[in-house]
């Protein structure tokens, strides 16, 4: 392994770290500001209910994939890795800003932030920060870091991890935006109209 490669995926490895410490702070955090309210506390509860079997689901899969694909060190995925220190040097900094952009996102939207997707009690509709450029600067900044790995770790197994993952987010979006449309009508409406989803791309308007 080449320099260049130590530090892309000394990079990458701290990035999934501080994801996942964010995560966890923010599921923490949340729980704090739920206790003093119980009706917050009972509609986050339930929504962890309702997704605790696809979480489980998902800690199975991988858990089986593992298995079946040795970590992603066998013959299979070895020929689907491809290592490129241009590709790794911007993985890596994709990395970097996706994971900037998942904190600022997680601090913008403080307590209205859920694991699962539900509408909270006294719940606001955040457009300002970086919901002034995506609706979802949470997925994108998850996405973004995933891409990274990729491209940082010389695709392989992460390969298969962003074709799961893309997927998955996408049906998030959908799902949070029928959410907040129904319990803030024409003014999400009009947000949705004005900021796209995840890439934060001018709309052309013909």
């Amino acid at each position: 392994m080449s320099g260049v490669e130590t530090v892309v995926h000394g990079v990458l490895s701290g990035c999934i770290v501080v994801f996942v410490v964010t995560w966890l702070l923010g599921a923490l955090y949340f729980g704090v500001v739920a206790h003093g309210s119980r009706e917050r506390a009972r509609s986050w509860l339930r929504g962890l209910r309702a997704s605790l079997p696809a979480r489980i689901a998902l800690v199975a899969c991988i858990v089986v994939l593992q298995l079946l694909t040795g970590g992603g060190h066998n013959a299979f995925w070895q020929h689907l890795h491809y290592w490129n220190p241009v590709l790794g040097v911007l993985g890596a900094a994709l990395a970097v800003a996706s994971t900037a952009l998942l904190v600022w996102a997680r601090l913008v939207l403080g307590a209205m932030w859920a694991s699962v997707p539900l509408v909270q009690e006294g719940h606001e509709l955040r457009t300002s920060g970086p919901y002034s450029y995506v609706r979802h600067p949470i997925y994108t900044g998850f996405l973004g870091v995933v891409v990274g790995a990729m491209l940082g770790f010389g695709f392989g197994m992460w390969v298969l991890i962003t074709a799961v993952v893309l997927p998955w987010l996408l049906h998030r979006v959908r799902v949070e935006d029928d959410m907040m449309a129904a319990e803030f009508g024409d003014q999400y409406l009009a947000y949705r109209l004005r900021v796209p989803a995840l890439l934060p791309l001018r709309r052309i308007h013909l």
